[in-house]
């Protein structure tokens, strides 16, 4: 209960009567505020759902209770008696959370699985980035080693040209090879 007088569902213990009994303050003359018909509507129909649990519980809870007096009153999966076959109540639990526990492992390895496929894939992406960052580069050099050659075959070409020049029009000179010439 709050300082306004209501109850809280979220309170511990609380039963179909407490619902019921559950009181909102009365709103102001202005009619601000929620309807009071419709709150207790809600209510008893929380009250209601409830109630219907709570009866599913009880009988649930009656109903394993006559299941394990059944298997004492037959000594079943009593430690002094043949074993007949018929799982102990206590092995039922114990392989129930055997299997819980196995569940949360496969779960557990899973999301390890997909985290790692995911780093993997990043990785793979990554390296893939710098590859072909590298083959740009790469052709890049290529290009620039391509027109270097270009231009020194050009170069090549027009001292040729030149020293042919040179011997028409100042005589019969020897012309010299590229690579023997002075400062080259």
């Amino acid at each position: 209960m709050d300082e306004t007088g209501a109850h809280h569902p979220a309170d511990p213990g609380i039963t179909p009567e407490t619902l019921r009994s559950m009181t909102f303050p009365r709103a102001p003359l202005t009619r601000r505020g929620y309807s009071e018909e419709p709150v207790h509507n809600a209510l008893r129909r929380c009250a209601a759902a409830l109630t219907a649990l709570a009866e599913e519980n009880d009988r649930l809870r009656a109903d394993m209770q006559r299941h394990r007096d059944w298997i004492r009153a037959n000594n079943i999966g009593d430690s002094g008696t043949v074993p007949t076959g018929v799982p102990t109540v206590d092995a039922v639990l114990q392989q129930a959370r055997a299997q819980q526990s196995a569940e949360q492992t496969v779960f557990a390895a899973r999301e390890q699985a997909r985290t790692m496929l995911r780093a993997a894939r990043a990785q793979a992406e990554a390296l893939l980035q710098q590859m072909q960052e590298r083959d740009g580069q790469a052709t890049d050099e290529e290009e620039a080693e391509r027109l270097i050659s270009y231009l020194r075959q050009i170069a090549q070409s027009l001292t040729v040209t030149a020293d042919q020049y040179a011997t028409k029009h100042t005589g019969p000179a020897t012309p010299t090879p590229v690579g023997s010439r002075q400062g080259t």
